[in-house]
């Protein structure tokens, strides 16, 4: 996927939460409201690693597949605070927008995303699935 692209998939995840705020005001209970402050902070990683190669913080310098893998993690990371609920058998959330209860294959895709963030932030810059290597 060309960098670019992580721009405007940033730039969208931005334009979302906004609009959930603005529409909604702020979240009610604590896993929504984990879940738009993390596809917030995924929005601002994605757009970063799209148009930066590099960032400087400090003394380090930290390539822009970080901040992608940055930005996996935190999709992750809101997207099991909605699941978790559900998969406790506690009440799930409060939110018209979510319909039905969580099943165990959103919990695994969301582990699937987390693993993919974990090897961008490792530092691999392309996944890669040959089955050979």
């Amino acid at each position: 996927m060309p960098r670019a692209l992580l721009t405007l998939l940033g730039t969208g995840l931005v334009l979302v939460v906004g609009g959930v705020l603005v529409v909604g005001g702020p979240a009610i209970d604590v896993p929504m409201g984990v879940f738009v402050a993390c596809t917030a902070c995924a929005g601002v990683a994605f757009v970063v690693a799209g148009r930066r190669e590099r960032v400087r913080i400090g003394s380090w310098s930290v390539p822009w597949y970080v901040f992608a893998g940055g930005g996996d993690l935190a999709l992750a990371i809101g997207a099991l605070a909605v699941a978790l609920p559900g998969l406790l058998g506690v009440s799930g959330p409060q939110v018209g927008v979510v319909f039905g209860s969580i099943s165990v294959g959103d919990g695994v895709g969301t582990l699937a995303l987390a693993s993919v963030g974990l090897s961008y932030v490792h530092g691999v810059e392309r996944l890669d699935c040959d089955p050979n290597r």
